[in-house]
């Protein structure tokens, strides 16, 4: 998991919800300095004596080179070295952009978790600024394979944010439910306006569904024919529901139209 690759994979959980903070070689102060701040946090795995460049820097031109389009190491270098502003207002000493080989080394050296937890301070930060914790928000989950890393990864999207707030390795022993249950406290921590997870009928199952319950969330799941005893177990409780018709108040009126034989 220390791979340089897995820790660029990390870095995207910043990419959209600060898409106005950085374009192209526009930077918002602001926004950097917050972003530095939280990159702070993470521990400095070099000798002194060999480093050249600030490891808040580092991190944080890789957020901003991935925010401006930029797909990969060699990119994001050349962000820095055609954009020198962007570096000084990432607080290198000089403008000189790390070369992909010091890129590659400093993310392999570092622990996607503290990686991930410096971004999801930074995030819950800029969500707090602009209040999108006033109403509950909705996550998305959903498993996909990650390109970069190429691993099976479970992403949680927050989808009044349109972020992706969360990403974690799928052991090959594992699925999709054991790295939801394992990672539902850290998710709840750090993100406490998460108030209903939304998924397919992979997640209905019991274990999962009453664990974010008992962290205080709600979930919505989805459920198909083939999952015979828990579709027979909810026909027989909402069947009343079901299978009334529905109420006319709550037609268009082209349904009504329908209805009455027009």
């Amino acid at each position: 998991m220390s791979v340089a690759p897995v820790a660029v994979a990390a870095v995207p959980v910043a990419a959209a919800s600060a898409s106005s903070a950085v374009c192209a070689g526009a930077v918002e102060p602001d926004a950097c300095e917050s972003l530095i701040e939280a990159f702070r946090q993470v521990a400095d795995p070099r000798h002194a004596r060999g480093i050249r460049h600030p490891l808040p820097s580092v991190l944080a031109l890789c957020v901003t080179g991935l925010l401006a389009g930029r797909q990969n190491l060699t990119q994001i270098h050349r962000y820095g070295k055609d954009y020198p502003e962007v570096l000084l207002a990432l607080g290198f000493r000089k403008r000189r952009s790390p070369v992909p080989t010091t890129l590659s080394s400093v993310l392999g050296s570092l622990r996607v978790g503290a990686l991930q937890e410096a971004l999801a301070g930074w995030l819950c930060g800029l969500f707090r600024a602009a209040r999108a914790q006033a109403k509950g928000a909705v996550a998305a989950v959903d498993g996909k394979t990650s390109r970069a890393a190429k691993v099976h990864v479970l992403n949680v999207f927050a989808l009044d944010l349109r972020q992706a707030v969360m990403q974690c390795a799928v052991d090959e022993k594992a699925n999709e439910i054991t790295a939801l249950r394992a990672a539902l406290p850290r998710l709840f921590a750090q993100y406490p306006f998460l108030k209903i997870l939304t998924g397919d009928a992979m997640f209905a199952g019991n274990p999962l569904c009453s664990e974010i319950i008992q962290h205080g969330r709600h979930y919505i799941f989805q459920l198909k024919g083939d999952q015979k005893h828990l579709h027979e177990k909810l026909e027989l409780v909402f069947a009343r529901h079901l299978h009334r018709p529905p109420d006319a108040a709550g037609l268009t009126g082209e349904k009504k139209r329908l209805r009455r034989g027009a």
